[in-house]
């Protein structure tokens, strides 16, 4: 793409500022959400009235926080690039600025998404953002970093901490690759999973492993270490 430079200084004074419309949006319906509430105080600066406007802030900011994650994964769910397999693509294309601005967007909630994992909120919020989450998913991280490249199974557990990336950088070219964990798997806090990582049924992968990008976990099997490798079993001698 010609012009490119060019491009990334436009699009990256263009992030700062819709980074001003995605937080400030919400502010609006928190400010209104706030005045409704001290409204019922009796506005003299005695102490219940100090309580109420304190209470009132808080309700104001979880407020904010809500509709921050609202706007941030409908938003998401616009932009986000749709595909089966894997793309390609120069670092100079118009699938990286895309898949740039959903990452920003997804930065974006990090001052309050770390407050509602786990819950039917975060789950709402990286579902609208285009993961795929089935039935009893536990998601404590807020590090699924391209939602839209990941699918969970039925009651996965997802460690805090956990790093999920669908993309590297590979020869120039931005890779985005899809990650798969199956049902009754669980992620362990602190991990690394990498682009086209396939996690199988009813498996674990240890605290703070590496599971590089492509590995696949057979179903039932433990992996842990860096890199991640399936877990040795000692078996005790059978008694006579």
């Amino acid at each position: 793409m010609r012009g490119f430079a060019q491009i990334q200084v436009f699009m990256s004074v263009v992030l700062i500022l819709m980074m001003g419309v995605v937080w400030g949006l919400p502010i609006a319906p928190a400010i209104y959400v706030f005045d409704w509430l001290t409204s019922f105080g009796p506005g003299d600066n005695s102490w219940p009235d100090l309580l109420l406007i304190g209470f009132s802030a808080a309700i104001a900011f979880l407020t904010w926080g809500l509709f921050l994650l609202l706007l941030s994964g409908m938003l998401q769910f616009i932009i986000r690039l749709r595909f089966e397999g894997r793309i390609v693509a120069p670092l100079a294309s118009m699938a990286t600025i895309r898949w740039a601005i959903c990452g920003q967007l997804h930065r974006s909630t990090q001052p309050f998404l770390r407050h509602v994992v786990p819950s039917f909120f975060g789950n709402a919020y990286y579902r609208l953002a285009g993961c795929k989450i089935g039935k009893n998913v536990q998601i404590n991280s807020t590090a699924i970093n391209d939602p839209s490249l990941v699918e969970l199974g039925d009651n996965v557990v997802v460690g805090g901490g956990a790093i999920l990336n669908g993309h590297l950088v590979e020869k120039g070219n931005i890779v985005l690759e899809k990650i798969v964990v199956g049902e009754n798997s669980t992620i362990g806090g602190d991990t690394m999973v990498g682009p086209g990582a396939r996690i199988g049924n009813n498996c674990i992968l240890g605290y703070k492993a590496l599971l590089s990008k492509r590995k696949s976990i057979p179903d039932g099997e433990i992996w842990v270490g860096i890199p991640a490798r399936l877990m040795p079993v000692r078996q005790s001698d059978s008694s006579k």
